[in-house]
């Protein structure tokens, strides 16, 4: 469970973790291709599709709270944003 009383809670699994460190490292506005996206966190030890990396995506607003968002761009393309 998720500690209420903490802004930014620790994400659980490797991919989450993974994925979680890769997006803190991108500033705000960056262009995300998710293949190229997603082969980066392959390569940092994630074990993750690219459909899982689109749903990680929604997710990260959406039902975790993370203070980003993805806008779509289509094709697979998106855009950070931080949220203020």
């Amino acid at each position: 469970m998720t500690d209420i009383f903490t802004l930014n809670p620790e994400p659980k699994g490797r991919n989450k973790k993974v994925f979680w460190k890769v997006v803190n490292e991108l500033p705000d506005g960056a262009i995300i291709r998710i293949t190229p996206f997603t082969q980066e966190l392959r390569r940092r030890g994630a074990t993750i599709s690219e459909e899982s990396t689109s749903r990680y995506m929604r997710y990260a607003r959406l039902q975790w709270g993370w203070g980003v968002d993805f806008e779509a761009q289509g094709k697979g393309v998106y855009i950070l944003r931080r949220q203020q």
